[in-house]
């Protein structure tokens, strides 16, 4: 049984939101970034960013993962 945990703002301490955005690049690229959101104040804490691109018939998946506190403001 999963347990569900809250992410909670730094900034003014409300619950934040799981979300992501995915933008179509050059090519058929594809960035998906997976990251919490504040809805009162609009902070984000990005949690990884996947690209993903046809190379020839193969696909490749790059992943980087947000460590650390990287809240930022919108």
């Amino acid at each position: 049984m999963a347990l569900a945990t809250s992410i909670k703002c730094s900034k003014d301490g409300n619950p934040m939101t799981f979300t992501y955005e995915s933008e179509k690049l050059e090519k058929g690229h594809v960035r998906v970034i997976l990251y919490y959101k504040c809805p009162v104040c609009g902070s984000r804490k990005d949690l990884e960013e996947l690209r993903i691109e046809r190379s020839g018939e193969n696909i490749v998946i790059t992943r980087r993962v947000y460590s650390g506190s990287s809240d930022q403001g919108t």
